[in-house]
């Protein structure tokens, strides 16, 4: 097993089977290089954080731009990446144009920049990777072992996104390969931790997307659902995989470690207790690039951070390539919905959320997306569809939250399981047998605590 320095810098991961160089090799000679797509999107997060700050109406100029990163990447991406991309983006315009025949204007523009902000937010989020360190901590064996590194990926992967899957995979992999344990412990401490971190994609998307919703309202019970997932996978470790568990050597982290996970939530918090009038979504993508960089710098001095700075942008930052185009394509694909649910050639079977409708969509969420459609792009459909009809935002949020953190650690068409299976080499009937059960108790679970949420009167 390999055992690597107490220190380390973060590599850039890849998130999918396929490496752009294989995908950029086939195309025309004349076609923009990835620093040009780097370029872009650092300019498409500046543009729309000057817009979302009131400053400059730039928002056409950002929804373009974006969009021209997508049809640059496209070609880059893999098939199993570039596939639901084009499909999300035919299906709006498919929903679009029945809209259109009914009477409805077509706004391609209005539906193009529907996800701009998750764009800013991906784009920023990013750049936490120039000050990410991972320190080991002490050797330890068992139980101790498993439950220091199943915490301490949870609370690193709530800054460090996808690259925590490989940071901390690489370190507990044994040729090439990880164990039963290690992977649930990768794919749950990774998918847990949206039900928290601002600095992944679900809280920012709740906030955009559920209308009246408050996160003060709904982390009581997230983090009552995530300290139950923490519980279960550990009484797992105990009892299903007793064979693997005395023996486990996980990869124990030190407190050094989770340094800058705490300094930008702090900093998160402090700028929105002295700003409380800008949109959360502004302040995590401000923060998300402000800190990390001016960390960086003190580390390196300023002639080493700019080359760092530029090499990131015009190297690291297209590798958001999937993540961007494919929200892009979600918010296209839901704003076709709203089109056809505003000229009446989609109705809601409910004329208000309840906590039935919630378990309703949290089941239809992790069903559908275990069939291979994204889950975020089901959130957008299905938050497009009960936006009107949305007096429950507490618990539509919870239902929202546990249905694409399921999709994440137990469906094998997940960007999260697609990643472990191309690192290191985990079989799909595999992924499947050891999430199953926590997926079905969780799917209890939370059913459970949303009818009590509802008797106690919490909407």
């Amino acid at each position: 097993m390999n055992r690597p320095a107490a220190h380390s810098s973060a590599p850039s991961p890849a998130p999918s089977p396929a490496h752009p160089s294989a995908q950029a090799s086939a195309l025309p000679g004349f076609w923009p290089p990835v620093a040009v797509s780097g370029v872009l999107l650092i300019l498409t997060w500046a543009l729309t954080l000057l817009d979302s700050l009131a400053l400059l109406e730039t928002t056409t100029v950002a929804t373009l731009l974006a969009w021209t990163f997508v049809l640059i990447e496209v070609p880059r991406m893999s098939r199993k990446q570039r596939t639901p991309i084009l499909v999300l983006i035919a299906a709006g315009f498919g929903f679009a144009l029945w809209a259109s025949s009914r009477g409805a204007e077509l706004d391609l523009l209005k539906m193009m920049r529907e996800h701009l902000k998750l764009v800013m937010l991906l784009a920023a989020v990013n750049f936490i990777r120039l000050a990410t360190r991972l320190y080991a901590g002490s050797k330890s064996t068992g139980l101790r072992s498993f439950g220091l590194t199943f915490g301490g990926m949870h609370l690193f992967s709530s800054v460090a996104n996808f690259s925590s899957l490989v940071l901390i995979g690489d370190q507990i992999q044994n040729n090439g390969r990880i164990s039963p344990l290690s992977y649930i412990l990768l794919s749950r401490g990774f998918s847990l931790a949206i039900f928290w971190s601002p600095f992944l994609s679900m809280i920012p998307l709740i906030l955009e997307q559920v209308p009246g919703v408050q996160m003060q309202q709904v982390y009581p019970w997230s983090l009552t659902l995530v300290a139950v997932g923490i519980l279960y996978t550990l009484l797992e470790a105990r009892l299903r995989y007793n064979d693997e568990l005395p023996d486990y050597r996980g990869y124990p982290i030190r407190p050094a470690t989770l340094f800058l996970p705490a300094v930008l939530i702090g900093t998160l918090l402090i700028t929105h207790q002295l700003f409380p009038t800008v949109p959360m979504l502004v302040v995590v993508s401000s923060v998300a690039v402000l800190i990390p960089t001016l960390i960086m710098f003190s580390r390196s001095g300023l002639k080493t951070g700019i080359t760092t700075l530029q090499q990131h942008i015009t190297r690291q930052l297209p590798n958001a390539r999937p993540e961007v185009s494919l929200f892009l394509a979600a918010g296209f694909l839901a704003a076709g919905v709203k089109s056809c649910i505003t000229t009446g050639l989609i109705s809601v079977p409910f004329e208000q959320t309840s906590a039935l409708v919630a378990i309703l969509t949290m089941l239809a969420t992790f069903i559908i997306a275990s069939l291979g459609v994204h889950q975020f792009a089901l959130f957008a459909i299905f938050a497009g569809l009960m936006h009107d009809i949305t007096t429950t935002p507490t618990l539509m949020a919870v239902g929202y939250i546990m249905g694409v953190s399921l999709s994440m650690s137990g469906s094998v068409f997940s960007g999260l399981n697609f990643i472990v299976q191309a690192q290191y080499h985990t079989q799909s009937r595999q992924m499947l047998k050891h999430n199953l059960p926590y997926s079905l108790v969780m799917l209890i679970v939370t059913s459970g605590l949303l009818l009590v949420m509802e008797q106690m009167g919490i909407h």
